[in-house]
């Protein structure tokens, strides 16, 4: 049995003459001291976090260019025509001063195409050029310069002045 003023649990104390339970009020701690106690809790917990993420930025390992194999030039070079025309359009390549024919792709439709290295000539600078079969219009890009490795991405659209080409 608690004496006589024993806080009994939270926020109750016996009262003197032991029958009866009082509320009993406790002065809360100063907001000064609240504020050192959460600005110590927070300094610790962001120098937690900074010491783990410092710690961690080690651990992504070590990746150097030289270790990536050197792409070959002697590989085809992947083309992808994406046709939005009404028309089928039949795509030419421009190297080396000639004018070679790479395929048709149907209109409202995608195509996967190779272009062999002796299309890239030995600059392996390019020109893309399409003709709607049936129609007037025709398009050119500019001159592309291909990397052995890369790729390329035309995207012909009904208007073919709004056309894009995308080397990766």
């Amino acid at each position: 049995m608690a004496e006589d003023g024993a806080v009994l649990g939270r926020g109750f104390q016996r009262s003197e003459r032991g029958s009866r339970l009082q509320q009993v009020t406790t002065m809360p701690l100063s907001v000064t001291a609240l504020s050192m106690t959460a600005l110590r809790h927070a300094g610790f917990a962001l120098s937690l976090v900074a010491s783990l993420v410092a710690g961690s930025a080690g651990c992504g390992g070590h990746h150097q260019v030289d270790d990536e194999p050197e792409a070959d030039p002697s590989e085809p070079t992947p083309l992808t025509v994406t046709n939005n025309n009404w028309l089928d359009v039949v795509v030419y390549v421009y190297h080396d001063g000639e004018t070679s024919r790479v395929a048709t792709v149907t209109a409202a439709t995608t195509a996967n195409f190779f272009l062999p290295p002796w299309m890239l000539g030995h600059t392996r600078t390019v020109r893309l050029i399409g003709h709607g079969v049936g129609g007037n219009g025709s398009i050119a890009t500019e001159l592309l310069h291909i990397q052995p490795g890369q790729f390329i991405e035309w995207h012909l659209e009904s208007d073919l002045a709004r056309s894009s080409v995308a080397v990766y």
